[in-house]
């Protein structure tokens, strides 16, 4: 049987090696022929990419590197079946699955880029006091500090041993021999050149910001080509991504990327105000945001529960309705936020929500909701929606968002609009008479509360546009879909962000001028125990045909049931399917490749820090503990594996 490997070899009888690396988990066993079996089956499939056996995924194939370098192996009866995540024995009466994650790639970016060559036959070496880096000669804080940053992802080598029991089903047959390991990767060429260039440096990344790169690595060195920084960070993530180790050496492909992310907006949502989430984890997300090439920090700050915003012309709201005075928001808290997005690339969009979801309002600011009654009488404490009959009302919102868009820096406010209760303002006698007022005034024969929504949504957005036009600020409002299925007033361009129906809508928003951002299928919070994943993968926010007003999409992580201790879980891995949808070309849907690339992408991200969740099935990555941060030893000896042909294949003992 032919399958492509994708290995280092060293031939007895040519006495030089060729071929290229293979790892698990990104740590090089030199040698993953040991990890390949092949699948088998009795007839002929059309959905079979070769025509042999069920349309199942071999775990060659799952590692997706594909090199002209055919070997003979035995037929190992073993598949991987991508419909329930599990192993198939071919030629078992009893049709027996073993759930098992696939075997990683190495080197395999996520999220795909839009054009990847590679020549997996070719390697360099990169060693850190070996590497001139030389950048553009436009003075760019941003791309330094980034450059710097990724400089010590590049160049920290955790090396540990990781070997896949899968081998063990056929490598009893196989005769062991030893060589050095220093011997084999010697002959790598060394690069000692990255250049870095772009044309321009924008201080703050917005929604029009370019974010496409070039990036080459060939004899001459490492190029990353960008118009604007936001495109370099982008490519630099890639690189560091595309790089690989083994032995304690660096390694790269030859290799050329032309990339640019499919939609502008590319967002997770966070919900600070259900159960309050550190200023630390914040930036956790938001590093696990850089990884995956998301662009936008969705704050869902305020709600209900609680007001952690700590308010310069307010300081009453937090002061009384924040869980505790101490789980707050400072001025200084915002500005950290802000700037650690900023240097990535991220956007921080803040959302505080009206008219509803504002009970927490009411312990610092009462006289602002509408009192709730039952039979006519009052219902002590029971605070329903901001209360619409008041001009209080709309001065105090007016000087709480000129503090907003003084504060945040991106063109996107978004103001909620979801949700509104209307029963609490029926059974208000000022708000019914105040909605008799505005049937009276505007000839309507109907005192239905969706008037009185109406009226406020124009009056409230209003005074928005007018301090934004005061101030010479370019914004531009952000609300849940509420809005637009109530048909309440919205200014050309507003986004709409779809929560509760499918992408049959959009086609409707669009035509009145309005933009969209989609969520509907993207809330972590919702996700059950088992292997779901591939549900975020397989969702795209514009449906089967490319719909123009579609800005992008986010991932929702509504803090209900998410705390502190758990969101880093609860976003990752998965949201990494929605990233690469979001990213990549409309026509990356394959989740059998998909697959082995996220169980890399989730070792990729265990070995910077982070804490995951399990995507797909069973298996093992070693934690990234302290002691591994720090480990740099180096095994002196591979065993290596005879193969048939006199080609040897080496792992890692």
């Amino acid at each position: 049987m032919r399958i492509n490997t994708h290995t280092w070899i060293y031939s007895i009888q040519d006495k030089k090696y060729t071929g290229a690396m293979r790892t698990d988990c990104g740590f090089i066993c030199i040698l993953c022929a040991l990890e390949i079996v092949r699948t088998t089956g009795p007839a002929a499939d059309s959905k079979s990419p070769h025509g042999k056996g069920p349309a199942t995924q071999d775990w060659m194939e799952m590692s997706h590197e594909y090199v002209e370098n055919p070997l003979i192996l035995p037929e190992i009866p073993v598949g991987w079946d991508q419909k329930d995540f599990k192993l198939n024995f071919h030629g078992d009466p009893l049709k027996f699955k073993l759930r098992r994650a696939p075997i990683p790639t190495i080197g395999s970016p996520w999220p795909k880029p839009q054009k990847h060559v590679k020549d997996s036959k070719v390697l360099y070496r990169l060693r850190k006091d070996r590497l001139v880096i030389k950048r553009t000669e436009i003075e760019c804080p941003t791309l330094q500090e980034g450059i710097e940053r990724y400089k010590e992802q590049i160049f920290t080598c955790l090396n540990y041993s990781h070997d896949n029991n899968l081998r063990n089903i056929y490598d009893r047959d196989l005769r062991k021999t030893m060589i050095s390991s220093k011997r084999l990767l010697g002959e790598i060429p060394l690069l000692t050149l990255l250049i870095v260039n772009i044309t321009r440096c924008s201080f703050w990344p917005s929604l029009e910001s370019n974010e496409s790169y070039q990036l080459s690595s060939t004899a001459d060195g490492i190029e990353l080509l960008a118009e604007d920084v936001w495109g370099a960070l982008r490519g630099l993530e890639t690189l560091s991504q595309i790089i690989f180790c083994s032995q304690n050496t660096i390694l790269i492909r030859k290799t050329k990327i032309e990339d640019f992310p499919r939609f502008r907006h590319r967002g997770i949502m966070v919900d600070t105000a259900r159960h309050y989430i550190e200023k630390e984890t914040l930036f956790q997300i938001m590093r696990g945001m850089e990884m995956n090439k998301f662009n936008v920090l969705h704050w869902h700050i305020t709600d209900d529960q609680s007001f952690p915003y700590e308010s310069r012309t307010f300081p009453e709201l937090s002061k009384k309705g924040a869980f505790h005075p101490l789980l707050v928001y400072s001025q200084t808290d915002i500005k950290d936020i802000l700037e650690f997005g900023r240097q990535r690339g991220i956007r921080v969009v803040p959302e505080i929500d009206t008219p509803a979801h504002v009970f927490s309002w009411s312990f610092g600011k009462p006289e602002l909701l509408t009192q709730c009654y039952n039979s006519g009488e009052i219902v002590p404490a029971l605070m329903g929606p901001l209360n619409p009959a008041r001009n209080s009302t709309y001065s105090f919102l007016q000087d709480l968002y000129k503090e907003i868009l003084s504060v945040f820096k991106d063109q996107l406010v978004h103001i909620g609009g979801d949700e509104v209760p209307f029963q609490c303002w029926y059974s208000n006698p000022e708000v019914v008479n105040f909605a008799k007022h505005l049937a009276k005034q505007f000839g309507r024969r109907t005192t239905d509360m969706k008037s009185v929504l109406k009226y406020f949504t124009k009056r409230f957005v209003d005074g928005i546009l007018k301090e934004a036009a005061s101030r010479k600020n370019k914004v531009r409002l952000m609300v849940w879909e509420d809005s637009f299925s109530k048909d309440l007033f919205l200014p050309e361009n507003t986004v709409v962000q779809l929560w509760y129906t499918g992408t049959q809508v959009i086609p409707d928003i669009v035509r009145r001028n309005l933009s969209v951002v989609f969520s509907s299928c993207w809330y972590v919070d919702l996700v059950g125990p088992g292997i779901k994943w591939h549900k975020f993968y397989n969702c795209d926010p514009e449906g089967p045909r490319s719909i123009p007003g579609v800005l992008g999409g986010e991932v929702c992580a509504w803090g209900e049931h998410i705390t502190n201790e758990d969101i880093l879980l609860r976003i990752w891995p998965i949201s990494s399917a929605a990233a690469e949808r979001l990213w990549s070309a409309k026509s990356v849907t394959n989740v059998e490749e998909a697959a082995p690339r996220l169980e890399e992408h989730r070792c990729r991200m265990l070995r910077r820090g982070f804490q995951l969740a399990v995507p797909a099935a069973p298996g093992s990555v070693k934690p990234n503990t302290p002691l591994n941060q720090n480990s740099h030893k180096i095994d002196e000896k591979l065993i290596l594996i005879m193969l048939p042909k006199s080609s040897i294949f080496a792992i890692r003992v």
